[in-house]
């Protein structure tokens, strides 16, 4: 292919000698000359044109002819080209990394050395009350805390504080990350949860602790009564007699953390593990056994529908109602009623125990499920229990797809219940 500079001489030569030979035959050299520079400007100008139509959208391919014009316009339009596919791309990571960002659960503040904010997510609008209106703002004054104030100075040996936000209830955890010189990023994260499930914990250890301590403090007691010489067979049988009791409560309390553990632990029970449970039975057997702890002090009817079945583990539902049945009995003064009640709904099955004994605090009753979480009513005579019934309680009914419900009044009894719903348990009749 002959070059377009080559091409382009070989016309301005072809103009000239036709200049010449028109000038020389008609002797007219200015009309000659003028018609070859028109010669030679028109199609240029005609590429300008075509130029200058393509320069207002430079990205449509140029229709240039002209190969001198086109091989210039072409490397133009494909060094735009090659800008604008990296645009996109840019554009394209930046909303993917900007999707990332709305997305985290954390709140992430972008602010420069000076504290002024570039950016935040829709986190950090939740968590520290920020609005659209702030971006720009300085982040310390809007905060207005001193711990956030140091943190954002560098003046945190850990770059990392905990506070309180502006709810009393929310706890945030605040880390400071160098981005480069110019810029910071601050993420916000919500530790109000962790911060609860670590008191638990250790609420947890200290009250095992304190559950097994008593029943060893009084075994060995006894143990150390029964080295002496001077007892004589009688008096033993009556130490190992009382023995049996905190060796009892050890028990009670191993047995219910274990069973306790098992249902944190493992999965729900499949369709192979499960089996239809006849309730009614169930529930007159539990409280023929409570009828026996509380030794006539109270008294309990079942209305069980005999006919209403239940899908799933007969063992943690037996567990499961009587812990329930079990707190009524305890928690309940002495001549007091206790009803029990079983019986279908147009959702599916529905238990309920229903007390009149001291009732208890509406501020109890969110916690009431926790750990050895006990609730100190002046003047209750409540007896024996571990502390983890309701906390076992509510794994089971969570098991088989069902939630544990109180309605509490003080001084007048309480009602747990609880609702299983057709699809996951299919209680049916028959």
């Amino acid at each position: 292919m002959i070059p377009a500079a080559r091409v382009e001489l070989l016309r301005v030569v072809t103009i000239a000698i036709a200049v010449v030979a028109i000038g020389d035959l008609s002797s007219a050299w200015g009309i000659a000359v003028l018609g070859g520079v028109f010669a030679w400007i028109f199609p240029h100008v005609r590429e300008f044109r075509h130029f200058r139509r393509w320069a207002r959208f430079p990205l449509a391919r140029p229709d240039n002819t002209s190969e001198l014009w086109q091989e210039p316009i072409v490397k133009v339009f494909r060094t735009l080209r090659q800008s604008r596919n990296r645009v996109r791309l840019l554009l394209t990571r930046l909303r993917y990394v900007r999707s990332a960002t709305e997305a985290l659960p954390d709140g992430a503040i972008l602010i420069k050395r000076d504290g002024e904010i570039e950016m935040f997510n829709v986190a950090a609008q939740r968590l520290l009350g920020l609005t659209a209106g702030d971006v720009g703002q300085n982040f310390v004054s809007l905060t207005r805390n001193p711990e956030i104030a140091a943190l954002v100075d560098g003046q945190v040996p850990d770059e990392l504080v905990e506070i309180t936000a502006n709810r009393a209830d929310l706890q945030l955890e605040i880390r400071r990350i160098d981005i480069d010189e110019s810029r910071v990023l601050v993420l916000a994260r919500d530790v109000t949860q962790l911060n609860r499930l670590l008191t638990m914990r250790q609420d947890f250890v200290a009250n095992v602790s304190h559950e097994l301590r008593t029943p060893l403090t009084v075994i060995l007691g006894y143990l150390e009564s029964m080295e002496e010489d001077t007892l004589d067979g009688a008096q033993l049988r009556r130490l190992l007699e009382r023995l049996r009791a905190p060796a009892k409560r050890m028990k009670v309390l191993v047995d219910d953390l274990l069973l306790l553990t098992r249902l944190e632990s493992s999965p729900k029970p499949s369709q192979t593990e499960v089996d239809m449970v006849a309730v009614a039975p169930m529930l007159e057997a539990i409280a023929a056994e409570a009828r026996q702890i509380s030794n006539g002090r109270h008294r309990i009817a079942v209305e069980a529908d005999p006919l209403l079945k239940l899908r799933g583990s007969e063992f943690e539902l037996h567990s499961a109602f009587a812990n329930l049945i079990g707190n009524a009995v305890r928690y309940s003064p002495d001549g007091g009623d206790i009803a029990v009640r079983w019986f279908a709904t147009e959702g599916g099955a529905h238990f309920e125990v229903e007390d009149h004994g001291m009732g208890i605090p509406e501020q109890h009753l969110s916690r009431i499920t926790e750990r050895f979480y006990r609730v100190d009513l002046s003047g209750s005579r409540a007896r024996g229990g571990t502390g983890l019934g309701l906390a076992i309680v509510k794994h089971v009914l969570l098991r088989h797809g069902a939630t544990l419900g109180v309605r509490s009044e003080l001084n007048k009894g309480s009602v747990f219940y609880c609702d299983f719903p057709l699809p996951l348990n299919a209680p049916v009749k028959g």
